[in-house]
């Protein structure tokens, strides 16, 4: 079968390889790989920063955003069928017992990026108990379930823990960037109700702005406008040290701050002590969310379903760019323009 593959720690080794068929074992199934998303994680390791082959193979074949279609079971599958369309969670546990998505780091494998074969190929596998059916009417946008599960979990923590101290009731929101996560967060804070506002750094008429406004959200172009005031949830998807800072003036007292992004070693942050003494006086939380379990992947694709009818068919729109396997190279770069770019692997 034809693969999208990289050797882990070369820079610029991205490969379509014929590789074998993999054949499901027990508690596993045979996957059809439909459509897969490119986010930056696959950019890292094209670019020899991170990842890892599978024990005994010098290859990863890439591919953690997937939708698929079950075509085979290994034996003691019982809670998915041949011809189920489903999407496949990221990771699985490596001598971990808690919820794999709170494993620590070096206690777990990630398919298509540390220790796991990916979806980008003819055909996949995985573990059935870590597969989520998909809704007929949300397949077309299904591909977009794994960014989106993140940020299920990164707002469903943050409301937890706010209403876990008093009777919390948040209003306003602030999401800082408007890549495909931060659009998603904004996606998901205006079908929760919140008055949203979310900053980037595209003029006004760009594409990203419009589709802020599309969900009824605020856009302010940070290049030639500030933020003004305070906002009960604020969630950072840039990976930008110096945007932190400013996430971190606008938390109104007893908000939450959600971290998204991962951000580069080094540097600092200007005026820090007296913002985090800002951060205990008023009673203010700062979480980091990172990869989601069945459950956040589940609410992922209700909120996509809800956008679908509620905003138009928005989901949607943010996927601006489509590649095949026949010219895979092309999703595998992108500007700041793109928003998300999908490699399609069987005709629909």
């Amino acid at each position: 079968m034809k693969a999208v593959t990289v050797i882990p720690g070369v820079p610029e080794s991205l490969r379509l390889m014929d590789v074998p068929k993999p054949n499901p074992s027990k508690g596993q199934v045979l996957l059809k790989p439909i459509r897969v998303g490119v986010c930056g994680t696959d950019k890292e390791i094209i670019e020899g920063r991170y990842g890892k082959a599978p024990e005994g193979s010098q290859y990863l074949v890439l591919g953690h955003e997937a939708v698929a279609e079950v075509v085979e079971l290994g034996d003691s599958v019982d809670n998915v069928g041949v011809g189920d369309v489903v999407v496949p969670t990221v990771r699985r546990p490596l001598n971990c017992d808690l919820p794999v998505d709170f494993c620590p780091v070096g206690h777990y494998l990630e398919h298509g990026i540390w220790g796991l074969h990916g979806h980008a190929a003819e055909y996949s596998v995985t573990d059935a108990k870590y597969l989520v059916r998909v809704p007929k009417e949300a397949i077309d946008v299904a591909v977009l379930t794994e960014p989106l599960s993140v940020v299920e979990k990164g707002i469903d923590m943050a409301m937890r823990i706010g209403q876990a101290r008093f009777d919390w009731k948040p209003r306003a929101a602030l999401v800082l960037g408007a890549g495909p996560v931060g659009l998603l967060a904004t996606m998901t804070l205006r079908l929760m109700g919140l008055n949203t506002v979310t900053t980037a750094t595209r003029p006004p008429d760009s594409l990203k702005a419009r589709l802020v406004k599309e969900l009824g959200g605020t856009y302010v172009d940070s290049v030639t406008e500030q933020i003004s005031g305070e906002f009960d949830i604020v969630i950072e998807a840039t990976g930008s040290p110096q945007v932190i800072s400013e996430g971190l003036r606008h938390i109104a007292p007893n908000g939450v701050y959600v971290l998204l992004g991962v951000y580069p070693s080094g540097g600092s942050l200007s005026g820090l002590g007296e913002l985090m003494t800002n951060v205990v006086l008023n009673n203010k939380v700062i979480i980091g969310s990172v990869n989601a379990g069945i459950k956040h992947f589940e609410m992922a694709l209700e909120h996509l379903r809800r956008a679908k009818d509620e905003f138009n068919n928005w989901p949607a729109k943010l996927i601006t760019k489509r590649a095949n396997l026949s010219n895979y190279q092309e999703a595998y770069t992108w500007t700041h323009d793109d928003i998300k770019t999908v490699l399609e692997i069987t005709p629909s």
